[in-house]
Formats: C-alpha cells, structure tokens, sequence
C-alpha cells in the first residue's frame, strides 16, 4: 500500500512517498524522469486536457494560448475562474484537481501499488472554505482518502527526521510561490507542537515576479511610449521575470541583460541585483512583519528561536537570508535551508505514512490559524464578532454558545459564522456564510438553541445546534448559494470522470 504526501502548489506542485529504506523520495514526471516538480498550470482545448511542463513548453510558440494557472489563490471563490473552448466554466477547485489527476498518472507510472492514503500540505493560513476546497479537489480527482497537513508543519517534520533529539524552539519562514506562513514550533522528544502562526497569501514569489514586470513595463513605456498588455507580451514578461529572479538568486551573479521582444518592439533590459533588491526591500520587511505577529503570538521574540528554518523556492534569496539572519540574530550559515522546493513534500509523505500506514511516528500538535465565532451586535449597536475559539488554539477544539429565539414564532435561528484574524483597523475577516438551524418544534420566545463551534485536526469548521430541551440535534439548512455551488460542482466532477489528463 502506497502513502502519498502532496506539495499542492501556488507555481509547482510535488507528490513524495517514503521507500523501503525508510526516506522520502519524490515521483519523477511520467515522459522525464530527470523532472520532479509539475507546473501548476492547466490548459484546456480542442485537443483535450494538458496539464504542466506540456503547457509551458506550447506556450512558448504560442503564447496567447487560454491557460490557468494561480488558481490556489483561488480556492475559496465561490465562481468559475476559467473558460475553457467549450464554454464550460472551471471552479479553481476542479483546476486544482486536474493538477492532483495528473499527478496520480505520474505516480501510476512508477508505482504500482495501490494508494492507501493521501496527505496534502496547505499553508497554515488557509482558511475553512480554502481547506474544505482543497479536500473538495482531492475527491474529484478520485482520492477517496485525503487529509491535510499544513506547510510549515510539513517542512518541520522533514527537518526533525535529521535531527538528534532534544527539546528546541523553531520558527519556519515559508516563502512559497503565492503565499508566506510563519510558524513557532516546540520540537521535543515526545513530538512536534505548533504554538504560533500568522501568514499572508499575497506574499510570495508571485508576487516578486508581478514587481519585476511593473519595473520592465515602466522602462517600455519611458522608452516605446505604451504599456505591451496582450497575451504574448504578459507570458514573455511574466517568464524573463521569473528567470531574472532565479539567476540574480546564484551567487556571483550581479546583473541580468536581456533583449526582449515585446509588443512588437524591441528593450534591451538590464536588472542589477542591488536594483533587484531594491524592488523587493519593502517585500521582504512585510514577511518580517508577518513573523514578528508570530512571535508576539506565542509570547516569544527571536532570542527563544534555536533554529529557523527556510522552506519554499523563494527563500532562497540573498536578500531573505540576509535580512532573516539580522532579524533573528543569527549568522546567515545558521540558518537552515535544507531542499525547500521539496521539503514541504517530503514531510508530508512521512506523516502520511503516521496518518494512514502502520508507522509509528512522535506526537503532533496543530493549532488554528484564525479566531472562531459568530457576528453579532455590540454595545454600540455596530456588528462585532464573538470569538468562541481563539486563534493559535490546539485543535481540535470546540466552543458553546446559547442563542435565544425573540418571538413566539419563531422557528429558527440564523447566525453568520466569521474566521478572524488581528484587530482593529487591520483585523481580517472571513465571513464562512449564513447558517439556518430549524424547525423548532415547539417554539416560543426566549427559547434556547445551543450552537456549537468546533475546528477538527485539519483545521476544518463544523457547527452544530442542539435544542437542549429536547436533546435534540438541528438541523443545518443551506442557502441558495451554497446550493448552487454544490450543483455547479457536482458537474464538474462529472466532467473529470470523463476527463483523461494528456501528460
């Protein structure tokens, strides 16, 4: 039986399991066993369904072509976020699952094993609907046994394996293509504790890349007069950025020149890695900001912090590890950046084998990434939220509340269930919808309905209502939009069943 652990990524996806001798290994592509990380992009034609490197290497003679790609950052939208040659509109959750389809094909070709269990890492920031929709895309790519693990969690994991024993601190910078989690973990003899996390999803390497294009298509304009903004033009900028951002990373590479073709025009391009850095300075202090939240969460500062450990393509810059190093007070040899494309993958390939094998593993505590509760009126009659479960707490975790009906007809109670994060001014909110809990039998005023709270080990929201006169469980009725979600979804998986994934 086969135990999978899954990268699902922003840019490049990874699946890892662990072989008999005991060491996580990757699953090469299925046409290039020299290639072991998928672009997370999908192209959907005439031709059928593509998904990767196929992709990328069609978009270089034809760069107009329809594609997705980021999609990840998607994953709580509750509309279509492609349309394909058929006019069929994709959610990013059936994208996501054509990536996990390809994958499973990868993993087909090389290992012929059933697969007992999938464990797919998400960033700790994620929150309920990005969680559930991710679940949502393993079962639509046919993964009937599928759990979470969150990113920093994962890479920890595969960092502990190497390690001797001994109680230490660690903090997990993780700079991932789309989005960034800071995590404070307790690693001891008995196993790993989260204690802290905080994270952002509109910081990663993307979002470098988007900084890099803004600079080029400022110099194309001062130079050509207009900003190039059709197809060709953006998947020739977004690639040299990209690649710029790459070979400025190597050591002793200080400038990037390059002629580029765009719109029609020609620029010739020079990017320096101090002007590098200058572009993204401002970045980089906004993930220390991130991680100084982290740190104040977990009643920590930096000096607590043994070892920090660096996952995720982008931290490989000189510029994180350079200003990493002088936030936590250490020398930039003392951090530990070990294999980040892959270490997130690799960890979660031996929890899977702890989740879903027979393989003995230590202790492993989560905790949620965001205050649990419900909207209601305060004092000043302007709607606050009600915070039942506190961000940062050890899952699982439930909380209780009573609500009380305000007339004599009233047969059921709706509630607006909210994720929370920060306060005041820079507080973010996630409204997790409306929920109606009816009939009550017997209604009056002032009659009582218990709700109950509860994240679960993956960070998964469950709400429940008891009439506690009665013993009686609630039921929950779904709004009309939900419903039409669920519809337009349920299609789709059809669509998937049908669906061969040409890699």
């Amino acid at each position: 039986m086969l135990y999978l652990g899954i990268d699902l990524g922003t840019t490049f996806s990874v699946a890892a399991y662990v072989n008999d001798h005991g060491q996580p290994t990757l699953f090469p592509d299925f046409h290039d066993a020299n290639e072991f990380r998928t672009p997370s992009v999908v192209h959907l034609g005439e031709e059928g369904c593509l998904v990767g490197t196929p992709v990328e290497e069609i978009l270089e003679d034809e760069p107009g072509l329809p594609h997705a790609r980021f999609f990840k950052l998607d994953m709580e939208a509750k509309l279509p976020v492609f349309t394909d040659s058929d006019k069929r509109e994709w959610y990013p959750q059936a994208l996501s699952a054509l990536v996990l389809k390809k994958i499973l094909k990868d993993v087909d070709a090389f290992a012929h094993e059933d697969i007992g269990g999938v464990l797919i890492a998400v960033p700790a920031n994620f929150n309920d609907a990005q969680r559930r929709a991710t679940k949502l895309a393993a079962q639509m790519a046919g993964i009937s046994q599928v759990k979470l693990i969150e990113e920093p969690v994962a890479a920890a994991t595969f960092y502990g394996v190497h390690q001797a024993g001994g109680e230490q601190t660690l903090f997990v910078y993780d700079l991932g293509g789309g989005t960034f989690d800071a995590t404070v973990l307790q690693s001891s003899e008995d196993g790993l504790y989260a204690l802290a996390t905080e994270g952002s999803n509109t910081l990663g390497g993307k979002h470098i890349d988007e900084r890099i294009v803004r600079f080029i298509v400022e110099e194309f304009q001062r130079q050509h007069g207009f900003k190039p903004d059709d197809p060709a033009s953006q998947q020739v900028l977004r690639r040299f950025a990209n690649e710029a951002k790459h070979t400025l990373a190597k050591p002793g590479k200080g400038r990037i020149n390059k002629t580029l073709v765009i719109g029609g025009r020609t620029l010739e391009f020079i990017l320096t890695k101090d002007r590098f850095h200058q572009l993204i300075d401002d970045f980089v202090d906004d993930t220390l900001a991130v991680c100084d939240k982290a740190l104040r969460a977990s009643g920590m500062d930096w000096s607590f912090i043994d070892t920090v450990l660096l996952t995720g393509g982008s931290s490989l810059l000189p510029l994180v590890m350079d200003k990493v190093a002088r936030a936590s007070g250490k020398e930039r040899d003392q951090l530990v950046c070990k294999q980040p494309h892959q270490a997130v993958a690799y960890g979660a390939a031996i929890l899977a084998q702890q989740a879903f094998g027979q393989a003995s593993g230590k202790a492993l505590q989560s905790i949620c990434s965001y205050d649990l509760g419900i909207r209601t009126l305060g004092r000043d009659g302007q709607p606050a939220v009600k915070v039942l479960i506190e961000q940062n707490s050890a899952v699982p975790a439930s909380a209780t509340t009573t609500f009380y009906t305000s007339r004599d007809d009233q047969t059921r109670v709706i509630i607006e269930a909210v994720q929370k994060r920060g306060e005041g001014d820079g507080a973010e909110e996630k409204s997790l919808g409306y929920f109606a809990f009816g009939p009550i039998e017997r209604p009056r005023k002032k009659y009582p309905l218990e709700i109950e709270m509860r994240y679960d080990l993956e960070g998964i929201v469950t709400i429940t209502a008891r009439d506690p006169e009665s013993g009686r469980q609630i039921q929950q009725v779904m709004d009309e939009e939900t419903e039409a979600l669920d519809k337009a979804l349920f299609e789709q998986r059809g669509w998937l069943q049908k669906m061969d994934v040409n890699v």
